[in-house]
């Protein structure tokens, strides 16, 4: 987990959740993992999902989600992983945009756990 604080206050203001994931794994929980293209992922199947990202309303749009998966890109690179993924629902367009802003690429549209629609989207590092 990384989380940025407020300077004056020391609280946190935003963060990201992540774990390293393997693609070939059998999780007791639904996945869509094995719905992707196997090709996608690094011969041994790992990769990082985020499964959160917050930042405090007062401090949206000034760039910290973009800076924490930034920083989420040099953790995956010590790890040598070379792909990241993340999900939202696909009424979240802003962050939708940001993340294909950044290089993710949308690579599944539907229903995932329950009935709600989540945009799954990738970003392969070099």
């Amino acid at each position: 987990m990384f989380v940025i604080e407020d300077s004056a206050s020391n609280k946190p203001i935003a963060m990201i959740m992540y774990s390293i994931a393997n693609r070939d794994s059998v999780y007791p929980w639904k996945t869509i993992y094995n719905e992707l293209d196997r090709n996608l992922f690094q011969i041994d199947g790992r990769f990082i999902e985020i499964f959160q990202l917050w930042v405090h309303p007062s401090y949206r749009r000034l760039g910290l989600a973009t800076k924490l998966k930034l920083k989420l890109e040099e953790e995956a690179q010590n790890h040598k992983i070379n792909l990241i993924y993340t999900h939202t629902e696909e009424t979240n367009n802003h962050v939708i945009e940001i993340n294909k802003k950044i290089g993710y690429q949308e690579v599944r549209r539907g229903s995932i756990w329950d009935e709600v629609i989540r945009v799954s989207l990738i970003k392969q590092l070099s």
